[in-house]
């Protein structure tokens, strides 16, 4: 358990735009809501188009992959990082906010 949450630490995920996004809007969430209304807020549809939508601006705006050295634009190896930034993002918030909410708020 040890070596999981230490590789987790030193692969740079703690460091990633998106998931402190969702760390700080779980929290947010957490402060600002009760349980119920956390569990009906991630059952809305809007929630997750407005992380897809925060995800794909990130990604295609900051965070494209090149092919190779040039200045051509890999656009299917972009849109999978857009996909997992979008998933991270996701369950970062959702997964913080739960945790918030049970332990510190």
């Amino acid at each position: 358990m040890f070596r999981g949450i230490l590789n987790f630490f030193s692969s740079g995920t703690v460091l990633n735009p998106m998931f402190l996004l969702g760390l700080g809007s779980g929290a947010f969430l957490s402060y600002r809501f009760n349980t119920d209304k956390l569990y009906s807020i991630f059952m809305w549809y809007d929630t997750y188009l407005v992380a897809i939508a925060i995800a794909f601006v990130y990604t295609f705006a900051f965070n494209q992959v090149f092919k190779g050295y040039s200045s051509t634009i890999d656009w299917s190896e972009t849109f999978k990082r857009f996909i997992s930034q979008s998933i991270l993002l996701i369950a970062s918030a959702a997964v913080s906010a739960f945790i918030f909410e049970q332990f510190v708020f």
